[in-house]
């Protein structure tokens, strides 16, 4: 229906608050002008069209193959042109349309010309693609048909830049032009290692993120080792698929499948990086036919190898990535070098250095890093003695600068896990092998230093940029580097030992084993392991594996007691090898993934620091995982099966400082229970320690008295049983609380809502009728604010009378549901900084509320972006004049208005909406120049979504 989104012709808020919607507006009262320019282009494109056919006609009868680009103009036109043809007919109807007898019906006239100026612009777009390249040049000479080559291309001419690389730019526009072609589905980029693939898909990334073309743009890195659970969850966590649930390969895919499936209205783009073999899309979850082919969704693909992208994955269309040529690289090289190569002592040097890189950036930016503050000798050694076949001399010599022997053991630790690794995976391994001892008073200090150290080898090149602040990537090239060098640091030799795809532990000999310090097989494929692994120096071991037959015998951890870090991730074990006891050096220990029934064993290890769980189907967690009181760290996300914490064992790991149970153990007890067996919250309060936590209490009866939750510096605490572990966590300190207002007055709670970032409430009962009254000492840190199904709640703000109140002054989203007595979001004089940063105000099903803000509030809001209102039943107006107010709202600053950045306006199920603002008879200035006069009348409709 027409009322299900009921918009009032705009008043002065247009002018001060959301200009943009000038636009809409324009459609209705510039209508007969938009039809007048659209035949004017339509007539230009169809002259254009029949000169260019000519010259078509002309090359197909010569047998000339046709450029791709003049055949993707001559398919735009023959459908613009029939869609503006269909368009000009349909708007005929309109002519006799208005309102009042007088005036324009928005209702008929405005979705048309909203589609003839938006076809308009398409048009007018490819008459001047016609007339600035004018197609002199239809056809290709020697080119092969279905192939493009950055050298070949036929893009868009590209602006030189002073720093820009014109080979990768070109390249970036033939593959954007592929993805807006609806004919090719699966596209390819090859070329060889290090030449800059991955760089170049992270470009492209962006460029679609930045235009708007898809719903959903997903990039995973396959490698040669593929990890479908990391593949899939890469994928997932963009789409907001919660599959902590699904524990096996098979489930995850399942649901993915679902999510992309041919009923899902999204628009997907799947980048996937660096292939080495076929990728079976079924196994991960992406929807394909009987051939492999990606259905539903559009794929973007790296390999080494053509083949890989053509014959394995049925790419339609592939591009290859080149070497730079030497004028690119030298750029490259002054551009990453900086002001040095303007020295006359080193610049003679630079062309010899350049070469010795082969165009590869991966070696060019790094090798260029090293000598920025190296002597002449250094410079003479890059450009005569290093050899391209040579990479790993490439890779020591940013090695070999990172001056902290923290920083490079961290570096080959990131690359025993095929260069992919979190920063949680780096801590638990790098704080089990003692590497930041320094540092380790807290692991919140040393998780500080790794960060630091992480961005350190990413500034050195030996890490990949990126904008994930919990994930890192190593070039695949370096992983195969860092993994055959030695090197010595603190008291451990380090000499490591990576397998390979299907060979196990069989292509090391007993020497080889007995002398090294790490083991790692990331995802290889291992059938089957040793009954007794002799490794005496061996400090980690990595086992990856998702192969649920794989054993591990009884006595396999026998001959290795200096092992400090153990991960054996994807694992089945009914129950732990009963030689993990003799691991009594072992200080990290990783669980995830792990079919697990019985760890009761784990109690032997006294020293242990770290362990996890994480995702595991572990039930029970025995007395004897209590006589762990050096545990620091202990994480049990995911362990949905877990429902037994036998008693005492939280309150006796007293050394204790994160604790991570989101999405798990939830079964808390009264601490007075008599019978009680399960643990209770009162066993917190001995983890003096205590720093993190993630919890869910769905009972508010089992707190503890005065529970520590008010001490911590990171926490995600949800207390009620309206609450799940969905959703983006943006913040550091989130809390969701269902309470009576009266809990909300003790001191804990108090505490915690003074410096919680991410505030939930549901159900409040009783107290105060305002929310900021909740936090005596007020809300300091507060950004995001969500308050449902609280029917006494009248206020967000209330200030007493003639007192100026300083309320959420670093709120940034505003979300109020289900408010049955919300009658106003302020009352009372604010001072200006109060709610000065807010971008986001939602109201849903608010039920006495009629305005959101009046006039002189406006000025408070100079950040808003998106305003959204629905079900508010009784809403009349976004913004009333002062006078409405009763309490007349006083705004301590400067009268001037300023304009707001407001891109967004949703508006839906408001029968009573009148209009923007009740002031009509004003003109109105729009962003565009545009000066409208509205008459007062009593409404126009839009249709649901115009405006959105």
């Amino acid at each position: 229906m027409v009322e299900d989104f009921v918009i009032g012709i705009a008043s002065k808020l247009g002018e001060y608050l959301i200009a943009p919607i000038g636009r809409q507006f324009g459609y209705v009262l510039f209508y007969k002008s938009y039809v007048k320019d659209l035949k004017n282009e339509v007539k230009e494109l169809e002259t254009a069209r029949q000169r260019v056919q000519h010259v078509v006609d002309e090359a197909g009868c010569n047998r000339k193959p046709i450029q791709t680009d003049v055949e993707d103009w001559l398919e735009s036109v023959k459908k613009e042109a029939r869609e503006a043809e269909n368009l000009l007919e349909h708007g005929e109807s309109v002519k006799s349309a208005c309102f009042c007898g007088w005036l324009p019906n928005p209702v008929v006239r405005h979705p048309i010309g909203k589609k003839v100026k938006k076809i308009t612009k398409v048009i007018h777009g490819l008459n001047e693609k016609s007339r600035n390249s004018n197609f002199q040049k239809v056809y290709y000479e020697n080119t092969p048909i279905g192939f493009a080559n950055a050298t070949t291309s036929t893009a868009r001419p590209v602006e030189k830049k002073e720093d820009g690389l014109k080979s990768r730019a070109l390249i970036i526009e033939d593959i954007m032009k592929a993805i807006a072609d609806d004919r090719v589905r699966v596209i390819g980029v090859y070329g060889s290692g290090g030449v800059g693939k991955s760089k170049l898909l992270e470009d492209v990334e962006r460029r679609v993120k930045e235009e708007n073309l898809f719903d959903v743009v997903a990039m995973a890195n396959v490698s040669r080792n593929p990890n479908l659970k990391r593949i899939q969850k890469e994928i997932t966590d963009v789409l907001g698929l919660h599959l902590m649930n699904e524990k096996t390969v098979r489930g995850r895919a399942y649901r993915l499948r679902e999510a992309l499936g041919s009923d899902s209205k999204k628009n997907v783009l799947i980048i996937l990086d660096d292939l080495w073999e076929k990728l079976e899309l079924k196994e991960i979850g992406i929807p394909c036919g009987d051939d492999n082919k990606v259905r539903g969704c559009k794929l973007l693909l790296t390999s080494r190898n053509r083949d890989v992208l053509r014959i394995a994955m049925g790419s339609d269309q592939e591009f290859r990535l080149d070497e730079l040529k030497h004028e690119e690289a030298r750029r490259l090289f002054e551009r990453t070098l900086g002001e040095r190569v303007n020295d006359p002592e080193f610049e003679t040097w630079v062309d010899g250095v350049v070469r010795n890189c082969g165009g590869l950036p991966l070696l060019i930016v790094p090798l260029a890093k090293g000598l920025k503050h190296k002597d002449l000798a250094a410079w003479r050694n890059a450009s005569t003695n290093i050899d391209l076949s040579d990479v790993k001399s490439l890779v020591e010599l940013s090695y070999n600068d990172l001056k902290d022997e923290r920083i490079r053991s961290l570096f080959l630790v990131c690359a025993l896990t095929s260069g992919r690794i979190s920063t949680r995976d780096s801590l638990v391994y790098c704080m089990g092998l003692g590497l930041f001892k320094k540092f380790s008073n807290t692991i919140q200090k040393a998780r500080d230093r790794l960060i630091e150290d992480l961005h350190t080898l990413q500034d050195s090149s030996l890490l990949l940029e990126s904008d994930d602040m919990e994930r890192f990537k190593m070039h695949d090239i370096f992983v195969d580097v860092a993994s055959s060098m030695h090197d010595e640091f603190m008291d451990m030799k380090w000499i490591a030992l990576v397998g390979r795809k299907d060979y196990g532990f069989k292509e090391w000999s007993e020497n080889e084993l007995k002398k090294c310090t790490t083991i790692s097989f990331p995802y290889v494929g291992i059938d089957e392991l040793p009954k007794k692994l002799d490794c005496p120096n061996l400090r980690m071991l990595l086992l990856f594996e998702d192969n649920p037959s794989l054993k591990i015998h009884d006595s396999f951890f026998e001959s290795m007691k200096k092992l400090q870090v153990l991960d054996l991730t994807g694992l089945s074990l009914t129950s732990l090898p009963s030689s993990i006891e003799f691991l009594e050096n072992l200080k990290s220990l990783s669980l995830d993934f792990c079919h697990l029934d019985d760890v009761t064993v784990l109690g032997k290890l006294k020293g242990l620091q770290f362990l996890s769980f994480l995702d595991s189907t572990i039930a029970r967690l025995p007395p004897e995982i209590g006589g762990l009181t050096e545990l620091r760290f202990l994480d049990l996300r995911g362990c949905t099966r877990l429902k037994v914490i036998e008693r005492g064992v939280l309150g006796s790991l007293v050394n204790l400082e994160e604790l991570y149970m989101e999405d798990s153990f939830d079964q808390w007890e009264a601490e007075d229970e008599p019978s009680q067996s399960n643990a209770s919250l009162a066993e917190l309060k001995s983890m003096k320690k205590l720093s993190t936590l993630y919890i869910a209490i769905p009972r508010s009866a089992n707190l503890s008295r005065d529970p520590p939750f008010g001490k911590l510096n990171k926490y995600k605490i949800q207390i009620g049983d309206v609450w799940d572990w969905s959703g983006e966590y943006k913040e550091s300190k989130t809390l969701k609380l269902k309470l009576d207002s009266g809990n909300l007055l003790e001191n804990w709670v108090q505490r915690c809502l003074r410096i919680t970032q991410d505030l939930h409430l549901d159900g409040l009962q009783g107290g105060n009728d305002t929310i900021h009254d909740l936090c005596v000492e007020g809300f300091q840190e507060l950004k995001y604010l969500h308050v449902q199904n609280s029917p006494l709640v009248q206020y967000i703000v209330h200030s007493t009378e003639n007192v100026q109140c300083t309320a959420f002054t670093k709120l940034e989203s505003l979300f109020l549901e289900n408010l049955n007595k919300l009658e106003k979001i302020c009352r009372g004089c604010l001072a200006s900084e109060s709610l000065s940063k807010l971008k986001i105000v939602k109201l849903d099903n608010c039920g006495e509320i009629k305005h959101l803000f009046t006039f002189p509030m406006t000025r408070i809001f100079l950040q808003l972006e998106e305003i959204e209102i629905s079900r508010c039943h009784l809403m009349q107006l976004i913004v009333a004049d002062a006078e409405a107010d009763e309490d007349k709202i006083e705004i301590n600053d400067d009268p001037t208005v300023n304009s707001c950045n407001l891109r967004r306006l949703t508006l839906c199920n408001l029968p009573k909406m009148a209009n923007f603002h009740e002031t009509v008879d004003h003109s109105i200035v729009f962003f565009d120049a545009h000066q409208v006069n509205f008459m007062p009348y009593r409404r126009v409709m839009f249709l649901h979504g115009v405006l959105s």
